[in-house]
């Protein structure tokens, strides 16, 4: 997912319809591992919308989004546009949903699928209470496959990138709503 939007398709997914900025290693897998778990502030029961509980709720959006897009990727075709609609209308929002939905539409059309997992170190940058910003020095694992005889298509590239993720507050919910990378590598 390399620079705030790249081939129109959010996070850099590339033409071939897959991740351009970070493959370390193929697998099946379909988990989201986190690296770290973010730091948290003791808080009162009474103060359930204190900073650590707000911060926790953009990372569990932040984190949900990305089983999400491994789920929905890794899904072979056909392509089920209601259901992925359906899907993604609950974890993203604004330009994220619609560029999410034409990639996995591509992807389906095209005969690819994901394949792999991710490693995060989350943390949030910053949150005005309606936009948070979470930085993730992400080590993306994920490759793109076709169907039809399981070759990759998209080159393994093994560094973490840092992913900038606009989250923001749609009724009570964090809904992603922009993704971005750095094409330089980052570190823990």
């Amino acid at each position: 997912m390399l620079a705030l939007i790249s081939s129109g398709c959010s996070g850099g997914r590339s033409d071939a319809g897959g991740p351009t900025s970070s493959v370390k290693r193929s697998t099946t897998s379909t988990s989201i591992t986190v690296e770290s778990p973010p730091a948290t502030t003791s808080t009162t029961a009474s103060t359930p919308t204190s900073a650590a509980s707000t911060a926790d709720e953009v990372l569990t959006a932040y984190l949900a989004f990305w089983d999400l897009y491994i789920e929905l990727g890794s899904t072979p075709p056909p392509f089920d546009p209601g259901k992925a609609t359906s899907r993604l209308g609950v974890l993203t929002t604004g330009p994220e949903r619609a560029q999410l939905f034409d990639f996995l539409q591509k992807n389906a059309a095209t005969g690819l699928v994901l394949r792999g997992d991710i490693v995060h170190s989350p943390s949030v940058a910053s949150n005005d209470g309606s936009v948070a910003v979470v930085e993730d020095c992400m080590d993306d694992r994920i490759g793109v496959f076709r169907v039809a005889d399981n070759s990759r298509v998209d080159t393994d590239d093994p560094a973490r990138r840092l992913y900038t993720v606009a989250v923001r507050k749609v009724g009570d919910s964090w809904k992603v709503e922009n993704v971005a990378t750095r094409p330089e590598p980052c570190s823990v």
